[in-house]
């Protein structure tokens, strides 16, 4: 039974690079897909749609962020109770960050300068500092804290809590919580929309995503989707977003003016992270249920390609690096 179903249908389960050195201009985005069930990251070069790279990290991998300059990306272990940082000029774990509970979602500051790793186990989150991992602060959360996004000028972070049907606002600074927004129920994968007015919250057992304005932190509108919605990634100018439904095997396209749902792409068993290459305008989603990675032009949105990657691919979070390395 994936991960995916364990978190959405029994509340009480226990959760159970090639890089080659070009000038900047000529640099590649390049996609890092956790595979929970093989313990590694699938490196996926976006100009060729080829795995270049297999890198091994801790047990049953989950979340990931790449830092803004491309240079690491950072990989939560669930089982492991850790986080892997990758050195993606590399291909090779540099460093991992060790807790006591159990990492799902993950975010970094604007500056890079720290690490948000989500305990879901222990409701909190840990505010780690990447330059000295040993030097971090918890701050208590909702029940069952996942997704994760920061505010375009990095003041606030955003937390999907699960348990708790509603998004805790974070003060960056003070790491206090400012506010808390109510959503559907069992809120999980969020995203932040690349102009920054507006925050999309994946509501698992509503079958629908809640429209959060930036500016007030309220919802403004509900957006019915797909079976058992997973993830969401929106397009570079925020007119369109993508929504992954687990239980359709489909990706749910979405007009972000008219929040109509425009087609429904099918894609590989049991899609779950998904994200927008702005590059190359397409779209990655990761499928836990076969192992691989489907492609979307983003353009026509229709089924490019069918990447295999490692066993049960999951890559929950932004997980493409855009940024030069």
């Amino acid at each position: 039974m994936p991960f995916t179903r364990l978190l959405f249908t029994n509340t009480i389960a226990t959760l159970t690079l090639t890089f080659i050195c070009v000038g900047v201009a000529d640099a590649q985005p390049y996609a890092y897909i956790t595979n929970q069930g093989s313990n590694n990251v699938s490196v996926i070069d976006v100009a060729t749609d080829k795995i270049i790279a297999t890198i091994p990290v801790g047990k049953a991998p989950v979340g990931v962020v790449i830092s803004s300059d491309g240079r690491k990306a950072y990989v939560s272990n669930v089982e492991s109770q850790s986080v892997s940082i990758i050195d993606t000029a590399h291909h090779q774990v540099i460093d991992e960050i060790n807790i006591e509970g159990s990492p799902v979602g993950l975010a970094l500051s604007t500056d890079d300068r720290v690490i948000f790793i989500a305990d879901w186990f222990d409701d909190k989150i840990l505010a780690v500092n990447t330059a000295n991992t040993l030097k971090r602060n918890t701050i208590s959360i909702g029940k069952a804290p996942a997704g994760m996004a920061v505010s375009i000028d990095g003041r606030q972070l955003y937390v999907a809590n699960r348990d708790s049907n509603d998004i805790a606002v974070i003060d960056t600074t003070t790491l206090q919580i400012i506010s808390r927004i109510p959503v559907g129920k069992h809120p999980f994968g969020i995203a932040r929309s690349p102009d920054g007015n507006r925050l999309y919250v994946v509501n698992v057992q509503e079958d629908s995503v809640s429209v959060v304005d930036t500016t007030e932190n309220k919802v403004i509108g509900t957006i019915k989707v797909g079976d058992h919605p997973y993830c969401v990634t929106v397009s570079q100018d925020s007119r369109q977003l993508y929504v992954t439904n687990t239980q359709a095997d489909t990706v749910s396209v979405i007009d972000a003016a008219t929040l109509m749902i425009t087609t429904s792409v099918p894609v590989n068993t049991v899609p779950e992270g998904i994200a927008y290459a702005a590059k190359y305008n397409k779209v990655y989603v990761a499928s836990w249920g076969d192992d691989t990675v489907s492609v979307i032009d983003a353009t026509s949105n229709k089924r490019l390609a069918s990447i295999p990657t490692g066993k049960q691919s999951r890559a929950f979070g932004p997980f493409i690096a855009e940024a030069p390395h």
